[in-house]
């Protein structure tokens, strides 16, 4: 049997209808729920990786003098509900269409549980993969930290000495 995405929508909230798997819509909210923190924890890695790499690029003796306050004020990540609702609305759309009606009265949510395990190992890899690459990244920014401040300080003494004459 086909029906379109309204026809969904109302055997979902409909009394008496048959869901497969039983617990299917409790699945895929639990699927939406790892996601959700997949998601919130790569925003996160996000905006570390981004204060990481900004504070690369500023000279040394402005990262110094930095007081709480100018940081704080300096890294603001704001979102919009209504642009995040708009983002995400197609993404739980899209995957609504994979639920299918075997009967009049009975939803097939498997496919959809198939998709959302696949999107949860996946996003899981990228995660754990990026979060290596930062971890990798720290010592690195401290090498490169002292490497600069070291190579300011040989270049400044070698600005004072007088020039030799043969």
């Amino acid at each position: 049997m086909v029906c379109d995405l309204l026809q969904k929508i109302e055997l979902f909230h409909a009394a008496g209808t048959q869901m497969f798997p039983p617990h299917g819509p409790e699945i895929v909210k639990t699927f939406y729920d790892i996601l959700t923190v997949l998601d919130s924890k790569g925003l996160a890695l996000l905006a570390f990786d981004g204060i990481v790499v900004a504070a690369t690029t500023l000279p040394p003796k402005k990262v110094a003098s930095f007081t709480v306050g100018e940081w704080r004020d300096g890294w603001r990540f704001d979102h919009h509900p209504v642009s995040d609702c708009r983002n995400f609305m197609p993404f739980g759309l899209r995957n609504f269409l994979l639920v299918h009606c075997t009967a009049p009265d009975r939803l097939d949510f498997s496919d959809e549980i198939t998709r959302l395990s696949t999107l949860v190992d996946w996003r899981t890899e990228y995660y754990q993969i990026s979060w290596w690459c930062s971890m990798i990244a720290i010592p690195l920014f401290f090498v490169l930290f002292w490497g600069s401040l070291s190579w300011k300080n040989s270049t400044a003494a070698h600005a004072h000495e007088p020039e030799r004459v043969h």
